[in-house]
């Protein structure tokens, strides 16, 4: 009588455990993907981080050479097609200097260069973000940074 009851109890937490683990398994997954899509947005930022730096240097050593590169849009699209970073900058495109963003006019002087990651630009195309996308949030996410960097003149 005693093994009974015992097989009945065993039976039904094997019931108990199948029935949470369906109900809590899908939302870990959805928790660990969530995590990682926001681990690739912190990556993909970071990397946009350093190619408006390194832009904004370019330009502004640039600058000490000539200053004449203010007015110059051909010469700032040759430094600036220089700057790559694989998989994440693959595209002159994906950089630029914003209104007032060449600031000489009173000290302090500086250039500022944005960078904004856009899949499917550039050569091979930058992949989608985020992929998969079950939340379909692709058109609305867009990762920009943008850098500052003073300007010096030697004379």
């Amino acid at each position: 009588m005693n093994f009974r009851k015992s097989r009945k109890k065993r039976g039904g937490v094997l019931v108990e455990a199948v029935l949470s683990s369906c109900f809590f398994l899908p939302i870990i997954v959805f928790i660990i993907l969530g995590i990682l899509q926001v681990a690739h947005a912190y990556v993909i930022g970071v990397n946009m981080t350093e190619a408006s730096q390194l832009a904004a240097r370019a330009l502004s050593d640039e600058y000490t050479r000539d200053p004449g590169i203010v007015k110059n849009v051909d010469r700032q699209q040759l430094i600036l097609n220089r700057i790559r970073i694989p998989g994440m900058v693959t595209s002159a495109e994906q950089f630029q200097i914003p209104e007032g963003g060449w600031h000489i006019a009173p000290f302090p002087r500086s250039v500022t260069v944005t960078c904004t990651y856009v899949p499917g630009l550039g050569e091979p195309p930058l992949p989608r973000f985020p992929n998969p996308d079950p939340l379909g949030i692709a058109k609305r996410v867009c990762i920009r940074s943008s850098a500052t960097v003073p300007l010096f003149q030697y004379w």
